[in-house]
């Protein structure tokens, strides 16, 4: 611990003005986007707090008992609440049938009202929640931790990626609202995270994710024909415990708990071990949050990769 907090000091040090310490109530875990700011899941204690705009971090009065993921589902703040066995919201709590990791909103059934989809890691399903609190299976994955939601085939349907320890990543096609699976790949035992992203500029949604243990991080190329080879490409095979995976386009940033920061876009710039989420914000800022219980903010790219 020690070397790790003096490793992230001299950091501090050599970055300077480019960087930024934001302290947090808990250790992050999970950091979403909002209009103005971002919503960070933190643990022990376990709290979800908004960051705004000028860096005021504000607790939101949520009982969660071990949050794991946060999105926005039709515009309000939710959290997965995986000791809890539930989704909880700013004034509502919807039990699941069991402990839920990755979330996402999913327009599934009909293109007006998005449904929030449901990793439950322990029971080995992801479910669909609608706006009533109705739950419902999707599909069987062993593992499942991990959700993305985009339009991988062009149909103008919203479809899934989902990623699982010990099942890898599948690419779940909304055939006329049911689910059909196509399995993409895994790395090494399995896929802790996932996102949908176009990585090569052809217009057609790829996805990126990381290992559950070893085995660092990469990405498929969407063949076109969903039903075709999914090309893995490596970005980093010698990370050692990634903990979380945000893409831009071709820009990549993996968190690690005991490799140093993996940015792609960066190369040459070391940030320590120690960090469990990040977050790449759309004026190319990039946000980690590091398991002493705090958030880096990188403030300016170009100011980086000058120093």
């Amino acid at each position: 611990m020690i070397r790790v907090v003096l490793d992230l000091l001299n950091c501090l040090h050599l970055l300077g003005s480019a960087l930024q310490v934001i302290p947090l109530p808990g250790i992050p875990v999970a950091i979403h986007p909002l209009d103005r700011g971002i919503a960070v899941a933190c643990i022990d204690p376990s709290v979800i707090c908004t960051v705004d705009t000028d860096f005021v971090v504000d607790v939101l009065p949520w009982g969660v008992m071990q949050p794991r993921d946060i999105c926005l589902w039709n515009g309000e703040l939710a959290a997965s609440d995986f000791a809890g066995e539930s989704i909880v919201m700013n004034d509502r709590v919807i039990p699941l049938p069991g402990s839920p990791d990755g979330i996402c909103e999913v327009f599934w059934n009909t293109p007006s009202a998005p449904e929030l989809a449901v990793a439950l890691f322990d029971r080995g399903i992801v479910v669909l929640v609608e706006q009533d609190g109705t739950v419902s299976t999707l599909l069987k994955m062993p593992g499942v931790k991990s959700l993305s939601a985009c339009d991988a085939d062009g149909d103008g349907d919203m479809d899934l990626f989902a990623a699982g320890c010990g099942s890898g990543v599948i690419f779940v096609e909304n055939r006329f609202s049911h689910p059909v699976t196509h399995y993409v790949g895994t790395i090494q035992v399995g896929v802790k995270r996932c996102q949908a992203v176009d990585m090569d500029g052809d217009s057609a949604v790829d996805v990126a994710g990381i290992a559950c243990a070893d085995g660092g991080g990469g990405w498929w190329r969407n063949p076109g024909d969903i039903d075709a080879l999914w090309e893995f490409h490596v970005l980093d095979s010698s990370l050692s415990g990634p903990k979380d995976i945000c893409c831009r386009g071709d820009s990549i940033v993996i968190a690690s708990m005991f490799s140093d920061v993996f940015i792609s876009f960066m190369p040459g710039i070391r940030l320590p071990e120690g960090f469990l989420c990040s977050y790449i914000a759309g004026e190319g800022d990039v946000i980690l949050g590091h398991r002493l219980g705090f958030l880096i903010r990188v403030r300016s790219l170009n100011e980086l990769q000058t120093i």
